[in-house]
């Protein structure tokens, strides 16, 4: 919760929008630990975060990009990223490219999972209404 809201301060989130940051990445990050932090952990988690990121965004008339970006930072794999290239530097290959292949499939499993929830979202935006010429 803390991760996703001190990220959105750093970027200069609006201030009553920190609240449903921190609810929403608190959330995805409960997910991906109760789903046991692997490639399906990484994917329902990124959904269930793009699907309240979008409902959110809705429903306070805001962008959802605005709650995504810090939203989604509690799920990322850093720790992954950094375990290989302390593999790298410590010339251990073997261990690098497999914590490197992992790491990236968790990185497109988020990705694809967000993009569905924006698709899926993208089926129901409102029609735009004509202007009336009087």
């Amino acid at each position: 919760m803390g991760a996703a809201c001190f990220f959105g301060m750093l970027l200069r989130q609006p201030k009553n929008t920190l609240v449903y940051t921190a609810i929403i990445g608190l959330a995805g990050y409960l997910v991906f630990l109760l789903l046991g932090q692997g490639l399906l952990a990484f994917f329902f988690s990124g959904l269930l975060v793009g699907i309240l990121c979008e409902l959110t965004a809705r429903m306070i008339k805001r962008t959802t990009t605005l709650l995504l970006i810090s939203s989604i930072i509690p799920t990322v794999p850093g720790l992954g990223l950094f375990r290989s290239m302390m593999a790298l530097s410590e010339n251990n290959m073997d261990l690098a490219l497999s914590i490197g292949v992992e790491t990236l499939a968790g990185i497109g499993a988020i990705a694809l999972s967000l993009t569905i929830a924006t698709a899926i979202f993208s089926c129901f935006r409102p029609a735009c209404r004509p202007n009336s010429t009087t």
